[in-house]
């Protein structure tokens, strides 16, 4: 734990200072291994910064709001290229899935309202007895209602950024 929090500590003060992409590695056996060349499987975790733009007041002596600086991190060289076709493609499989996750997730919502409802009319004779068992039941069964309209917002957000 305090090998973590020197390494941040050590990484936030030195991280202005350094301009280079800053690359992490986890092996197989899960050792990390934070780099400035990229290894195969690493992913980056820090872009090396553009250079800072002059705004147009500067140059020209207007008043004008500057723009924020974009940035481009290039692919490595050797990273495979995707055509168009194929693209659209996997867009069209990934749409399909989250479509179906989406119906999954609506019929499974709709099954735990209607347990829901039911609850009281299936209740057992040990539920009768002990109340607090009964009401254990319909907290879970409401957890779950709220974990599938969670699910499904998010599914349906997914989508909408989609089209």
């Amino acid at each position: 734990m305090f090998e973590k929090t020197l390494f941040t500590l050590l990484f936030a003060t030195t991280s202005a200072l350094c301009w280079a992409d800053i690359y992490k590695y986890v092996d197989e056996n899960g050792n990390v291994t934070f780099t400035n060349s990229p290894i195969k499987g690493a992913v980056r975790i820090m872009a090396e910064p553009s250079s800072p733009r002059r705004s147009t007041s500067e140059t020209s002596g207007k008043a004008t709001q500057p723009r924020a600086p974009s940035v481009a991190a290039p692919s490595p060289i050797n990273f495979p290229r995707v055509d168009a076709a194929t693209q659209k493609s996997r867009d069209s499989n990934r749409k399909q899935i989250l479509t179906d996750e989406l119906n999954s997730e609506q019929a499974s919502l709709n099954a735990a309202k209607k347990a829901l409802q039911e609850a009281d009319a299936n209740r057992s004779a040990e539920e009768k007895a002990n109340p607090k068992l009964y009401l254990d039941r319909i907290g879970r069964l409401r957890e779950t209602i709220v974990m599938h309209e969670k699910n499904t917002a998010a599914l349906q957000a997914e989508l909408s950024r989609m089209r």
